[in-house]
């Protein structure tokens, strides 16, 4: 549905070229529920404002539904921007006027009838939870409302594509559960494509099924949420993880420290049920050290992740890593 292709942002100032974008290839599919994370500078930020033109790309390509949206003049961009939403880490709501009439304001723009605007705001602050709000100002709400208000009029033009910005970030943790929530029931019964950017991987771990990781402008890796988790091939996704599973490896011991093998394992689905281990070590001549474990609940899904010390003969070592391959599990050594 969006196809991106060798996309890039130059930023100039004083004669100081800065690019923001690397030459960044995506596609999101339809219904996709798309994480793009990265630390402060990573450029994430600029890639989700590029594909609605908030900001122009140097150079490269953007298709949504198959149209070339860098080649629209003026007035098409302005018509095909209804297809695409966008919610803010700030909220960007009008503080003089009532949560009535920010949900409106796309639709007035539209010149829409007013019976038309009453019932169709008055249907997406239900929907949002926010009916009995509706003659509120900013000032009177919560950091959640104003977000839910932000979401409803995000899709009060019935968008193909959501873009949220940083969109739970200065919220506490169980109200960015109840936003989370309500983006999944969006995508799920509107069927409207979302994009998240975020520096939490605990919100990728919560709503996407895909996830993107940006660094220095570069996409260094994207693969479906699950083999991230289960197998991340770089250092910057490998800390992401362990900053929800607290199960980076620079926490672990020196493995100088340690007499026998380190090992991480990975497992996905019903393998994380499954007693692979025990089996492992009815199988071999080896002991088993647990130094570290956990299970992420993923989207469809369980990830779970070990660090273990197996101590034995090379070769049974050696044998029961490939046992352990045989059953589905990513291992990965130690140095």
């Amino acid at each position: 549905m969006i196809k991106i292709e060798n996309l890039n942002k130059v930023f100039e100032t004083g004669g100081i070229k800065f690019e923001a974008i690397k030459d960044v290839n995506l596609n999101i599919n339809d219904k996709d529920i798309y994480g793009i994370i990265g630390l402060s500078g990573a450029g994430k930020s600029t890639l989700i404002r590029c594909l609605n033109r908030l900001e122009e790309p140097t150079s490269g390509s953007i298709s949504i539904e198959g149209v070339d949206i860098l080649s629209l003049g003026k007035e098409e961009l302005r018509l095909f921007r209804k297809k695409i939403g966008m919610i803010f880490q700030d909220f960007n709501l009008l503080k003089q006027k009532t949560v009535y009439d920010n949900v409106a304001l796309p639709l007035y723009l539209e010149k829409m009838e007013t019976k038309k605007i009453k019932e169709k705001v008055d249907l997406l602050l239900d929907y949002v939870g926010l009916k009995d709000k509706k003659n509120s100002y900013p000032s009177e709400l919560s950091g959640g409302q104003k977000q839910r208000v932000a979401i409803a009029r995000a899709i009060a033009n019935d968008p193909k594509v959501l873009l949220s910005d940083e969109a739970t970030s200065s919220l506490d943790p169980q109200t960015t559960v109840s936003i989370l929530e309500l983006l999944k029931r969006i995508q799920g019964e509107l069927g409207i494509t979302i994009i998240m950017i975020t520096h939490q991987m605990e919100v990728v771990k919560q709503i996407c099924n895909k996830v993107a990781i940006m660094d220095g402008g570069v996409v260094i890796e994207e693969n479906t949420v699950e083999n991230v988790f289960n197998n991340p091939k770089t250092t910057l996704a490998k800390s992401f993880i362990g900053s929800v599973n607290t199960l980076a490896e620079e926490e672990i011991i020196n493995p100088n420290d340690f007499k026998g093998k380190l090992i991480r394992l990975g497992y996905l689905g019903e393998s994380s049920n499954n007693p692979i281990v025990s089996q492992m070590i009815k199988n071999f001549q080896i002991e088993v050290n647990i130094l570290s474990g956990s299970i992420d609940k993923l989207q469809s899904t369980s990830v779970g992740h070990l660090i273990l010390e197996l101590i034995g003969e090379e070769s049974e070592i050696e044998k029961s890593m490939d046992f352990l391959k045989q059953k589905n599990v990513t291992v990965e050594v130690i140095e």
